[in-house]
């Protein structure tokens, strides 16, 4: 029986847009044949077994046959996997070598065959599922302190071997008081450092086509402090992909249909494929607003697993931090973008002409600057500066600044400027904060919440997603002052409030395990 043994290399073809929607199946296939060439080897050792050495012959033609159809189908829908087909042609030599052996009659060990032909193909198969990847998936975060929202999902996709995940962050310009674009941000270096970055330049999502994107800034031109680039909307980027996926950077605390419609109503919320809720309470909230069931995906938010993580780490202080907050209790002021804008715009129609948000800050700063056994750690927004900026509230600008260089040469205060905040959260013992999404991620951290604004009513805390009746409140209406009562709870390590605040936790979010980026990952690749 003559066989005419073929010989790599294979021929090249490169792939084109319509074969790419078949890459999954091709893998399967790929995979099922060299699956097929395992059951063959233990035929092969049985006939050789049983000396039907023509039969043996014909099997091994068979296997090379199909080896090289393996082959041919790697290299016809994805390049530069060399080393697969150098597996493939040393399997296809050992086929040739046996083959010469059983025409000159030698010897064979069925066994030793068997064994030595399976060590190709399971290392080829290994090699498959491992090097050729049938999903791509990109995430365009454009702020360092808004990653922990795609964070745990990019974490879960890079893990997955049939999975090419990159990161792309995107540029900004924070804008003037006018709208037009002002300054040029670029954040990269800011993000943790074990997040391999591509440059925005060297990502053209045109040709990339990618299976998933995920966005978590839902603005597109609607932003009034920062804009990103046109190429990078939400309608732009729904082009070029099978899903766009908004994953919203904050945690949905109060909500009122009044104040809150515009979470639902942005560019992003609309345009994306699927929107990543933290709750069945906020996917009603977005159902409300006409946004199709079928497009929400209640799994919880990565947020909460950013937080869950950051818990368990080790305390780790930034340079100069723990010669001024340790061996203290340490609170963490937290600002809210538009506080100072509200306090200015509220300072025209009070009587005694009283800016509230400078108020309140000058209170908290002068209970807790350099006093005893405390810490300080103010994290403004991000884009305070910038928005103060764009409004020329250069009054309340010049406070700030005041505090910022009162703080630096304090005995116990730091700024918070990093691009991530999960370094305050865990250094801290407890939060004093205007009303802001930060609240609901503080308080699954467990630790005491003062808010320096009076409290919801009952009805708007009762509706909304987290119920904030059970943190503390520095002031509320008719009564004085709470501060001072609050850092000395803290410093007796007391929290009244604690149990039924965490029941409330427990209550508003799905997911507190710290697996929602594995869920949500899962679930849109067997979706895919």
């Amino acid at each position: 029986m003559g066989i005419k043994w073929k010989k790599f290399p294979l021929k090249r073809h490169v792939r084109t847009w319509e074969e790419k929607d078949m890459e999954k199946e091709v893998k399967n296939q790929i995979l099922q044949l060299l699956a097929t060439l395992q059951e063959a080897h233990d035929d092969i050792g049985l006939r050789i077994e049983n000396e039907e050495y023509e039969k043996v012959r014909g099997i091994l033609a068979d296997c090379q046959e199909s080896a090289i159809s393996a082959g041919n189908r790697i290299e016809q829908f994805e390049k530069n996997q060399g080393e697969i087909i150098r597996v493939l042609e040393e399997y296809c030599e050992q086929l040739f070598c046996i083959n010469t052996a059983l025409v000159n009659q030698e010897q064979l060990n069925s066994a030793a065959v068997r064994e030595k032909l399976n060590q190709y193909i399971i290392d080829a198969r290994r090699r498959v599922k491992n090097n050729i990847k049938t999903l791509k998936a990109v995430f365009f975060p454009y702020k360092a302190s808004m990653w922990a929202s795609l964070d745990s999902i990019w974490r879960a996709a890079q893990k997955d071997v049939e999975c090419e995940a990159k990161v792309v962050v995107i540029p900004y310009h924070t804008l003037d008081s006018n709208g037009k674009e002002d300054e040029f941000h670029y954040e990269a270096s800011l993000f943790p450092p074990e997040v391999p970055i591509v440059h925005y330049n060297q990502y053209a999502i045109e040709q990339e086509r990618p299976d998933i994107v995920f966005i978590h800034n839902p603005y597109d031109g609607g932003n009034s402090v920062t804009r990103v680039p046109k190429e990078y909307y939400s309608y732009r980027l729904k082009m070029y992909t099978k899903r766009l996926v908004y994953s919203p950077y904050c945690l949905l605390g109060y909500y009122s249909p009044e104040e809150g419609s515009f979470l639902c109503l942005t560019n992003g919320a609309q345009m994306a494929d699927k929107v990543l809720v933290q709750s069945e309470r906020v996917k009603q909230i977005y159902m409300d607003h006409k946004i199709d069931e079928k497009r929400l995906l209640a799994l919880g938010s990565p947020k909460v697993d950013a937080i869950v993580e950051g818990m368990k780490m080790p305390k780790a202080y930034p340079k100069g931090w723990e010669q001024k907050l340790g061996g203290r209790k340490v609170f963490l002021l937290n600002t809210h973008l538009s506080y100072f804008v509200m306090g200015f715009d509220a300072k025209q129609q009070r009587p005694d002409n009283v800016d509230f948000a400078q108020w309140h800050h000058e209170d908290i700063f002068n209970h807790l600057l350099n006093k005893e056994g405390c810490g300080l750690i103010w994290r403004p927004h991000p884009l305070l500066k910038a928005m103060l900026k764009s409004r020329n509230l250069y009054s309340s600008l010049e406070f700030i600044e005041k505090w910022e260089q009162r703080i630096a040469e304090s005995e116990n205060g730091v700024l918070d400027e990093n691009g991530e905040y999960a370094t305050s959260f865990h250094l801290s013992d407890a939060l004093i904060t205007t009303y802001s999404t930060m609240i609901a991620e503080y308080m699954i951290s467990g630790k005491p919440v003062c808010i320096f604004e009076y409290p919801l009513d009952e009805e708007n805390c009762k509706n909304s997603p987290v119920d904030y009746r059970h943190n503390y409140y520095k002031e509320r209406r008719g009564e004085e002052n709470k501060l001072f009562e609050f850092i000395q709870m803290v410093l007796d390590e007391r929290d009244p409030l604690y149990e039924e605040r965490i029941k409330d936790v427990h209550r508003a979010f799905d997911n507190l395990e710290g697996t929602v980026g594995e869920n949500v990952y899962e679930w849109l690749k067997r979706d895919s």
